[in-house]
């Protein structure tokens, strides 16, 4: 760790991405405090470019507030992005959408890494299936999924969730992905919570042109209310035509197969065949266990996965008496 006044540090908008977004309020605290005590935790920098601390970084060099900075050291960059969503991960205050999209970050990064240890390819270089036939080998590319399959089950245990959840939100972090590239304004606002949106949606909403996503975008920014539902603001978004070339004789389209409709009550309806094995799982527990006789550890441990369950559900809670 080395102590600095001010240098100029690199700013890479993929890692700063990552980082959860910060509330008016919590961002105007942590400047107080930086004000009053000073920057007490390093700035962590891989190769000169900001891994953790972009608030910080922003906050002292605009009030001329000295700061210091750990070096990291990672092998590619899927790797210290990979590091960058444990991190995040690993924080409290996260909301559900951020730990989505970070988890699906996470399995994207670590996916690649583990492919091209497999594989033998230089960490710099894309995985690419779509080579000349001559060069391809169909061995190397069910390598490839083998090791996605044993990468999404990995990180599906350690956060415990399902390998295909995983998957899923790998799906959403690409779609808010494409959404920042048009809009980076929005996927904030997205993370933050502010703009409610399903999954279903945002993979929507990233297929539609940079000047519709923009609308939104503006909407949001006018918006004096807290949050605000995509359901609400939609009909203003229309959905993206597909283009045809017209000649002089109107060729018809071929068929397209008819997708399911999308239900909005799936995911609800997913959660509540959950809720019974909570509730019975405590019931088991309060009868069998002795708490009297449970270790400190065990204590803190059970306390913190109650509370952070009492703030999952007064959250949901809270989001559907919104819309009575």
């Amino acid at each position: 760790m080395s102590d600095t006044t001010m240098i100029k540090l690199n700013i890479d908008e993929i890692f700063k991405n990552l980082i959860r977004p910060l509330r008016k309020e919590e961002y105007k605290q942590l400047e107080e405090n930086i004000v009053k005590d000073g920057c007490r935790e390093p700035i962590i920098v891989w190769n000169g470019t900001i891994v953790d601390g972009h608030n910080r970084y922003e906050i002292c060099n605009r009030l001329q507030i000295p700061y210091s900075v750990k070096d990291m050291e990672f092998t590619s960059r899927d790797d210290a992005i990979a590091w960058i969503c444990s991190n995040q991960l690993g924080r409290r205050n996260i909301s559900e959408e951020t730990r989505k999209y970070l988890i699906g970050k996470k399995y994207e990064a670590e996916k690649a890494i583990g492919s091209r240890n497999v594989l033998g390819i230089n960490q710099y270089a894309p995985i690419d299936e779509s080579l000349p036939y001559d060069d391809f080998n169909p061995e190397d590319a069910q390598t490839g999924r083998v090791t996605a399959s044993r990468t999404a089950q990995r990180i599906g245990d350690e956060y415990h969730i399902s390998h295909g959840t995983v998957q899923k939100y790998a799906i959403y972090a690409r779609a808010l992905d494409d959404l920042a590239e048009k809009e980076p304004t929005l996927v904030p606002q997205i993370l933050s919570g502010r703009l409610k949106i399903s999954h279903e949606n945002i993979v929507e909403l990233s297929r539609q042109d940079a000047g519709d996503v923009r609308k939104l975008s503006t909407q949001m920014a006018k918006s004096p209310q807290a949050y605000m539902k995509y359901s609400h603001t939609r009909e203003k978004i229309k959905p993206r035509a597909e283009t045809v070339i017209s000649n002089t004789t109107t060729t018809p389209l071929p068929a397209i197969k008819k997708m399911p409709e999308y239900d909005p009550d799936a995911e609800v309806s997913g959660l509540m065949l959950t809720i019974p094995s909570w509730t019975g799982s405590i019931d088991r527990t309060c009868a069998a266990a002795d708490f009297g006789k449970i270790s400190a550890k065990a204590r803190e441990n059970l306390i913190k996965a109650l509370n952070d369950l009492q703030m999952k559900i007064s959250k949901i809670l809270d989001s559907v008496k919104e819309e009575d």
